[in-house]
């Protein structure tokens, strides 16, 4: 227990998103929208003030906590009760997934968030079939996850963490799988980079990092073979090199394309997605490339090679745009703002990859 931390620490830090849907659900219609961004704002300034303080803190897990508890307020308003409620519930999942020290209950979190986001985004009957099938292969990897972590304690066969393993790749949406609409995927990035800390903890496990090389690489693959764009290519490209981060174990990278695909989500829900293939691809000076950077430098030299001709196709068609294409215009919004922290992130990242944390526990 850090000496500074009071007992409440790890509610402030976890349980506020589902105490704001709690009191979301009491506060009456007319007053929601407001009550909400009220909520969202006030979790933004807690969780980065009480994370550090936490039991048993994990620098890396607290990193990612700042950047996820943005997530509701970077939701447009919803216009109904559910549609405000949901977005909470589901940053809950992830942040709580992204600290509590147990790969079990990580795994049922990322389950609980991927059913409650297909609930919020399949309620038309439309939009419900794309939004289960999508959510099937993924709630497929959540069962496969509980399997391998009920055998982790096995310590003399690596059978646990292989399934575990292969369960979580599912859920990070690594493979083939339909491209969420784009508020969807903004929620989505929680869940995906929660499942990716926890398979960043397990490659000191046999086999394990393996597996992560082969998933990373084959979703590249994949995507270049495609000839995917926009949100199909961003955001499972982002989670694929996120995959080779936990597989190299450079875990500043992580958090440098958790800060990217939200970026690039927050960008593609407001209509000024322009030129993120090439942010996603690695293009300098975006956060992606400084990640890359991190990767590059644990990686085999045959991996490495592999990699580069793997992004070559995307950069290739990356043409010259204005760094902030929003303060040129004249914008002074949430894009302007977003840009210019994703290029900061990109400015700063040299920098950022000096951090080596260690993980603070291991499945």
């Amino acid at each position: 227990m850090h000496p500074l931390a009071p007992v409440g620490t790890l509610f402030a830090v976890t349980v506020w998103p589902l105490l704001a849907a709690f009191l979301l659900l009491l506060t009456p219609e007319n007053r929601q929208s407001a009550s909400s961004q009220t909520f969202a704002v006030a979790g933004l300034v807690i969780t980065p003030l009480a994370v550090w303080l936490m039991p048993g803190t994990d620098a890396l897990a607290a990193a990612c906590s700042c950047i996820v508890t943005a997530i509701p307020l970077l939701l447009p308003q919803a216009q109904d009760r559910t549609g405000r409620i949901l977005p909470f519930l589901v940053t809950g999942c992830a942040l709580l997934a992204l600290n509590i020290h147990s790969a079990f209950a990580v795994t049922v979190l990322c389950g609980a968030g991927t059913v409650l986001l297909a609930w919020r985004e399949g309620r038309g009957p439309r939009r419900a079939l794309v939004v289960w099938d999508m959510a099937r292969s993924r709630l497929g990897g959540v069962v496969l996850g509980l399997l391998g972590a009920s055998l982790l304690p096995m310590q003399q066969s690596s059978l646990g963490a292989v399934l575990l393993t292969v369960g979580l790749c599912m859920v990070a949406g690594l493979g083939p799988s339909p491209a969420p609409a784009p508020e969807a995927a903004l929620m989505d990035t929680g869940l995906r980079f929660s499942a990716l800390m926890l398979m960043f903890r397990l490659s000191a496990y046999p086999l394990v990092h393996l597996l992560m090389l082969i998933a990373g690489f084959g979703t590249i693959i994949m995507l270049v073979s495609s000839r995917s764009s926009g949100r199909n290519m961003s955001l499972p490209m982002l989670s694929a090199l996120g995959a080779l981060a936990a597989a190299t174990g450079e875990g500043t990278a992580l958090v440098l394309l958790l800060l990217a695909a939200l970026g690039l989500a927050v960008l593609d829900l407001r209509g000024a997605a322009d030129g993120e293939d090439g942010i996603a691809a690695g293009a300098a000076p975006w956060p992606v490339f400084s990640a890359l950077v991190g990767i590059g430098r644990s990686l085999e030299t045959e991996q490495l090679v592999l990699l580069v001709v793997c992004l070559l196709p995307a950069l290739w068609s990356v043409r010259h745009r204005t760094l902030l294409p929003a303060f040129a215009r004249g914008e002074r919004g949430m894009v302007a703002v977003m840009q210019a922290v994703l290029l900061l992130g990109g400015l700063c990242g040299p920098l950022f990859l000096i951090w080596h944390p260690v993980t603070g526990w291991r499945p």
